[in-house]
């Protein structure tokens, strides 16, 4: 996972507060949210380059119910426990595809179930659609799970850093736009 990214939608709230669902922090804490409360559940993940699909997993059901307790629970002892040798990649990655391209490979993951419609071996596009943003496998909101790497394979992949062909970093209370660069995770980062 090195080198992977999280992108979650944000927005402030009427009070101020910036969060990833449209709903008071007390109904998160007890379990009220839904993935419908999520500004970020449902939306489309591009292909990030031109590619085949190597691998696919749609069968990871979602939680509708987000709470932080057992979700963050769920990631603690994915932490500890998970082995790569005897466990299913899904149990961390939920529902995802892996796309090779000339360079590299993609992995897309946490996608909503059912949203992959793509099979292995089919043909992507740069800038099409190949999943939703969803919360299955070790997911403690939904969001997207992106990462390059030298293989297909999860478990051996060496990760890739990831440049963007242009986005903004919130900065001094002003928006920043950046031509061809790496994230860092120091930043909010918006994407035109």
């Amino acid at each position: 996972m090195t080198y992977a990214y999280d992108f979650y939608r944000l927005k402030t709230n009427e009070n101020g507060n910036v969060s990833w669902h449209n709903q008071p922090r007390w109904k998160y804490w007890l379990g009220y949210v839904t993935l419908s409360h999520s500004y970020s559940w449902g939306e489309p993940i591009y292909a990030p380059f031109d590619g085949i699909v190597r691998e696919v997993i749609t069968s990871v059901k979602e939680r509708n119910r987000l709470h932080f307790i057992r979700d963050v629970g769920i990631a603690l002892f994915n932490g500890v426990f998970f082995s790569y040798q005897k466990g299913k990649v899904e149990t961390l990655t939920g529902n995802y595809l892996i796309i090779e391209g000339k360079q590299c490979c993609a992995l897309i993951a946490h996608t909503q179930f059912g949203s992959i419609k793509h099979r292995v071996g089919d043909s992507v596009c740069r800038g099409e659609i190949v999943a939703r943003l969803g919360h299955s496998g070790n997911s403690t909101a939904p969001h997207l799970h992106f990462q390059l790497m030298d293989r297909v394979d999860i478990r051996t992949a060496k990760g890739y850093p990831c440049a963007f062909d242009h986005y903004a970093i919130y900065q001094n209370e002003i928006w920043n736009p950046v031509e061809r660069g790496v994230p860092s995770s120091a930043y909010t980062i918006r994407f035109s």
